[in-house]
């Protein structure tokens, strides 16, 4: 059966386009402990930081993963469920859970806050923003923590006219800062707070139907949803970018998407990853090319250039630029990768 196995891997290896390299790593207890990943972040000696539903993970060349202990200890994390992560402006990790605001400080968590400050103990969203950190709740606003103090953005009364927040981005190019709402539109607030959050309406029309943002390195942020990418500049002018049937016959679904440094977008689909850049795909990975799923969840380029994507399997990266010759490499145990080159299988 395990020679079948190979035998099929093989071919589809020879039919699939070489390219950069790629790198799979599934759950184990030498490595992380879900593929469920709902928030990544760069940290500060370069190491990836995952926010995943069973805990809080780091990689460096190496994995580590906190939990929740059994027992409650007032220095660890209060849930495994991590929903949210920024580095703050005391360059500390900041993590979003469903029961609070915690900060790492060194390998002590301490919670910063709960429901006496925060509206909603629910922390759907984190985005630092100069000496602020902001906080975002689904149904509770927006809260801001700036040297110790803390100010309340309440729905319909200074902050987003909404009950119903999905994500928050900031444009440190226009100095402008945006809550995401499918429902209820977008939401903006500039470097005078004082002015609170105001709908952004270009062409006199709210910007609704879209789930998700992230920054564009060069002004403006992505906005994007199951079916297209948008694109919103300092302006409040909105341009398409992307739709999923830009992107194939096959792909029916956007569900993440990660600008990287040389300006291209790279999105995640429920067939394949794509690079996309000035109206045409550069480069895709799909299942053929030992993903072991077309779906793709998430995706994030780090401050290396890895694109790091979810499976419903794995965690894995992808390295576009990377030419090496090499070999390929197939281990069960959970790490996969392969380099361009002739395949060879190592069992």
């Amino acid at each position: 059966m395990l020679r079948d196995v190979v035998s099929v891997l093989f071919l589809l290896f020879l039919l699939a386009p070489v390219s950069a390299e790629l790198v799979i790593v599934s759950p184990s207890t030498s490595t992380y402990s879900t593929y469920l990943v709902n928030d990544y972040t760069n940290g500060p000696e370069g190491e990836v930081v995952f926010a995943t539903s069973t805990g809080l993970t780091f990689y460096n060349g190496t994995w580590t993963t906190y939990h929740t202990p059994p027992a409650f200890r007032k220095d660890t994390l209060i849930s495994d469920f991590i929903l949210s992560i920024a580095y703050g402006p005391d360059g500390m990790l900041w993590i979003g859970t469903p029961a609070g605001l915690q900060r790492m400080n060194g390998p002590v968590f301490e919670t910063v806050a709960g429901q006496e400050h925060l509206k909603n103990p629910i922390v759907i969203g984190l985005q630092r923003w100069d000496d602020a950190l902001w906080i975002e709740t689904s149904n509770a606003g927006v809260h801001r923590l700036e040297n110790g103090s803390w100010t309340w953005f309440k729905p319909f009364s200074g902050g987003p006219q909404t009950y119903a927040l999905d994500d928050i981005v900031l444009d440190p190019a226009s100095g402008t800062l945006y809550c995401i709402s499918q429902v209820d539109g977008v939401f903006a607030i500039g470097e005078d707070a004082s002015a609170g959050f105001n709908p952004v309406m270009p062409g006199g029309r709210r910007v609704t139907g879209f789930t998700g943002a992230v920054t564009d390195p060069f002004g403006g942020v992505y906005l994007f949803n199951r079916s297209c990418v948008a694109h919103l500049d300092g302006d409040g002018l909105e341009t398409a970018i992307v739709s999923a049937g830009d992107l194939g016959i096959f792909v029916g679904e956007i569900n993440d998407v990660s600008p990287a440094p040389d300006g291209s977008l790279w999105v995640a689909t429920d067939h394949g990853l794509f690079q996309w850049k000035d109206g045409s795909v550069l480069d895709n990975v799909y299942r053929a090319h030992g993903i072991w799923s077309n779906v793709i969840k998430s995706v994030f380029v780090d401050s290396t250039g890895r694109c790091w994507f979810s499976t419903p399997t794995a965690i894995g990266y992808y390295y576009p630029d990377n030419a090496t010759q090499g070999r390929l490499h197939f281990n069960f145990e959970g790490i996969f990768k392969r380099y361009e080159g002739a395949p060879q299988f190592s069992l």
